[in-house]
């Protein structure tokens, strides 16, 4: 059997990867830091422990490629599930050297190797839709005539690299996964965020996006990896929702407080300054003004076509947030 690595591994859509690969058959190896925290991903193993054990965790940053290569083998199969998200100016550096020089490496490191397949997550934050009456598909690629945040500039240099493996002869996919959430969502900025609002608030903050299910995305890379498909790219998204209509599904699930005021951005903007006056080491960012003006919409007819796939309904996922 060929070697299964995960980048990643302890991260919310990595963890949920290792337990779908495990609980198929496979003893998948991971990468992890050494000050990296288990206690997550073993909770979304909970009662299955037994399966948790097949994983073989090595102690390597994506930046040590001796360490790398002693490790890789030719004809593997990686799971490029690694990155940073955030919105702070002063995570700029960390933001490039885990989201494109980490990838940038990889990838080098996988020519040399010639490793069997490649299977890159990358974020809808690559995409670039110009015509705002349709949906985003996988043909609106990445454009500068917007600004644009560290994170999506970060994620799209990290996306050429994969492509330029592509073109050199390495095999594998790349995926673009909407806003993901799901059970067991506890660092994430979205993650953090939810469990203060859900039940809260009558406000509602302006904008929408797409929004996919963690297990869902775990799903797909593995059914994709299993597949003879090499060098395409994938949107991966369940359902487009303004943030009301989210926030609403919530209400609904807890029989909270149903948002009916919506918040203008202006107002998000103040409350953030005065926040990080009073403290400035808070995670909340100005570029979240941003992430609010979204109204954007994504397609999945490309993933389905290939997989005859069925999402997991967004109601589901929020069902299953909250009784986590």
């Amino acid at each position: 059997m060929k070697n299964i690595f995960v980048t990643g591994g302890t991260g919310f859509l990595g963890s949920h990867l290792l337990y779908k690969l495990t609980i198929n058959g496979y003893s998948p190896i991971a990468i992890k830091r050494k000050t990296s925290n288990l206690e997550n991903i073993k909770k979304i193993f909970q009662e299955k422990m037994d399966f948790y054990k097949k994983i073989k965790w090595i102690n390597c940053d994506l930046e040590n490629l001796f360490a790398l290569k002693e490790n890789l083998k030719k004809n593997d199969i990686i799971f490029h599930c690694a990155g940073f998200v955030s919105f702070n100016k002063k995570e700029k550096n960390k933001i490039y050297e885990t989201n494109y020089i980490g990838t940038k490496n990889l990838i080098n490191l996988c020519l040399q190797k010639s490793i069997g397949k490649f299977c890159h997550v990358s974020s809808i934050a690559t995409l670039s839709n110009v015509n705002k009456n349709k949906s985003t598909n996988e043909h609106d690629w990445f454009n500068f005539t917007h600004e644009k945040s560290d994170y999506a500039i970060s994620k799209y240099l990290g996306e050429m690299e994969v492509w330029r493996g592509f073109s050199e002869g390495l095999n594998g996919f790349i995926i673009n996964p909407s806003l993901i959430i799901g059970p067991g969502d506890q660092n994430s900025l979205f993650g953090k965020m939810i469990p203060k609002i859900k039940n809260k608030t009558f406000f509602y903050p302006e904008g929408g996006t797409g929004f996919v299910d963690v297990r869902d995305v775990a799903n797909i890379l593995l059914k994709l990896s299993e597949q003879n498909i090499n060098h395409q790219r994938y949107i991966i998204n369940s359902e487009n929702l303004s943030f009301k209509e989210l926030l609403f599904l919530f209400s609904k699930t807890t029989n909270g407080i149903e948002p009916k005021f919506k918040i203008y951005n202006n107002i998000i903007r103040f409350y953030i300054i005065i926040s990080k006056l009073l403290n400035p080491y808070n995670k909340l960012s100005l570029s979240m003004v941003d992430f609010f003006k979204l109204k954007s919409k994504y397609c999945n007819k490309k993933i389905r076509k290939t997989l005859n796939y069925k999402f997991i309904p967004i109601k589901k996922s929020i069902s299953d947030i909250v009784s986590n």
